[in-house]
């Protein structure tokens, strides 16, 4: 809690402080586990801010924080502008991390910017693209790397105003043998099997 109230600034996201705690469960889930963490559309880092601080993650020499996010926005691109997507965001961010040399901030289009930037092993990842062709790119590109019990939070999964994500990837995951459970948050959560 006190790295909630450090760290949430707006009524939204006061509102969100169970959604956080199940972001924060599978983080410790992934503490004891080989990899690496990841979130995937971190916008402002609030979320992973939070998680940092309550499990003392700038501490730890055996694992890296990988946010992803665009951090600006235009109208061509494919997701929705946030109240602070601005030139400026992403030095915003790189600074809220600068305490945490484990942590690494980048700046592009998920999944393109995988291909650049990614660990080789995830322990524990957020996917919050907004976006269903974003989100099925970056689980083709890191769900392999999950290793086995690690918690994935998809963070939109279950609202009616992002329907398609959940159409997009009940099938994906279906395919490889895996059922998202949606909870009354309207995240999903999927924990990885041995591959």
């Amino acid at each position: 809690m006190a790295a909630f109230e450090k760290h949430t600034q707006t009524d939204i996201e006061k509102a969100v402080l169970w959604r956080i705690s199940v972001v924060l469960w599978g983080a410790r889930n992934g503490l004891k586990l080989d990899g690496d963490f990841v979130e995937c559309a971190c916008y402002k880092g609030t979320t992973a801010r939070i998680i940092c601080d309550a499990i003392k993650f700038g501490d730890r020499q055996d694992k890296r924080y990988y946010l992803y996010d665009l951090f600006d926005h235009d109208p061509t691109m494919p997701h929705h502008t946030m109240p602070e997507h601005s030139k400026e965001l992403f030095r915003y961010v790189k600074d809220r991390f600068s305490d945490c040399g484990n942590v690494t901030v980048t700046q592009g289009s998920v999944p393109q910017v995988l291909a650049t930037v990614a660990p080789e092993k995830i322990a524990f990842m957020h996917i919050d693209l907004n976006n269903a062709a974003a989100e099925i790119g970056a689980l083709d590109c890191l769900f392999e790397k999950m290793v086995p019990g690690a918690v994935l939070v998809l963070d939109d999964y279950g609202w009616l105003g992002y329907r398609a994500q959940k159409l997009a990837e009940d099938p994906w995951f279906a395919a490889r043998g895996y059922f998202v459970v949606e909870l009354p948050t309207g995240q999903g959560l999927v924990i990885k099997q041995k591959g």
